[in-house]
């Protein structure tokens, strides 16, 4: 979330300044994406992602970017195993 906010705001309260805090730092990969999509509007999203490289933030969603363990990533997996494809059948 952003504390130092430019003055670009336009008067706009930030999506990570209403609701629930805790979901840009979410485990779970589908809260991560609804913080991303509330991100899209935001007047100050690159501010928040250069800023946010700029301190190696090293988890949660900053500028509409998933971080974690400092570094951005596309899309958080879900925990555990991924699962295994079923086997071909008839050869």
């Amino acid at each position: 979330m952003v504390d130092a906010v430019p003055a670009a705001t336009g008067g706009r309260s930030l999506p990570c300044h209403r609701g629930d805090p805790d979901l840009w730092f979410a485990d779970s990969p589908a809260a991560l994406e609804r913080a991303k999509a509330l991100c899209a509007d935001c007047p100050v999203r690159s501010w928040c992602l250069d800023a946010a490289l700029e301190r190696a933030e090293p988890w949660g969603v900053w500028g509409g970017e998933i971080f974690d363990q400092g570094a951005v990533i596309a899309r958080k997996r879900g925990r555990g195993r991924p699962r295994k494809n079923p086997a071909a059948d008839g050869v």
